[in-house]
């Protein structure tokens, strides 16, 4: 009876570990002109097939010490396996605010931004790029601004690269078409680099901190 209710025991004990939620978390130093303008963060919540992303980034550009420029955006991504089920984004853009959010439905989702709602394809999904998903994807909406967007992405293949951690493996894409990004992804599908021009066409490289 007592080795009865130990291996029972034993087994609820594991059953509870197996249970717990995974989790990760990313932080990456926001570059320009070689100088760190700010902090873009993401923690993933795995708990059995349900996946939930975080993310937040805060960018403040100075120019003689005076604030130039700022930036505030927080978001959420929930998905079941490879399926997209919602999001939510909050973003202020410089002191203009912007807030978004999208439903997927059967074969539609449903995308309010701003307090206007439109309704998409059903395999859109945020233009996030957190994970490889996208390479199996052509649609996505842009998740500080809701509009749909058509991204053709080129696989330019494995690269060296310099980063915090010392050199890396890293396998490249570029993305164009109505969002201009060059990602670099390392072999076990975490992002380690993120690259796009300004708005003053100055590079601006996000750069993984662990």
């Amino acid at each position: 009876m007592k080795r009865a209710i130990l291996t029972i025991t034993l087994a609820l004990y594991a059953t509870d570990l197996c249970a717990e939620p995974q989790m990760q978390r990313f932080s990456f130093a926001i570059m320009r002109n070689g100088q760190q303008i700010g902090q873009h963060d993401m923690e993933i919540a795995r708990d059995g097939g349900a996946t939930t992303v975080d993310f937040r980034t805060q960018i403040d550009v100075k120019v003689m010490f005076i604030k130039a420029y700022s930036f505030g955006y927080v978001g959420r991504e929930i998905w079941n396996g490879d399926s997209f089920l919602s999001f939510e984004s909050q973003t202020n853009d410089n002191g203009k605010p912007h807030a978004v959010t999208a439903s997927a439905r059967a074969d539609k989702t449903a995308i309010t931004a701003d307090g206007k709602t439109i309704e998409a394809s059903g395999n859109i999904i945020p233009a996030s790029f957190w994970n490889l998903a996208f390479l199996t994807r052509t649609s996505f909406f842009h998740t500080e601004t809701g509009l749909p967007l058509k991204i053709a992405v080129s696989d330019l293949g494995v690269e060296q690269i310099a980063t915090r951690m010392g050199s890396r493996p890293a396998r490249h894409f570029r993305l164009t078409g109505g969002l201009e990004r060059d990602l670099w992804f390392d072999q076990t599908g975490a992002p380690l680099r993120y690259q796009l021009k300004g708005s003053d066409n100055s590079v601006i490289t996000s750069e993984a901190l662990q």
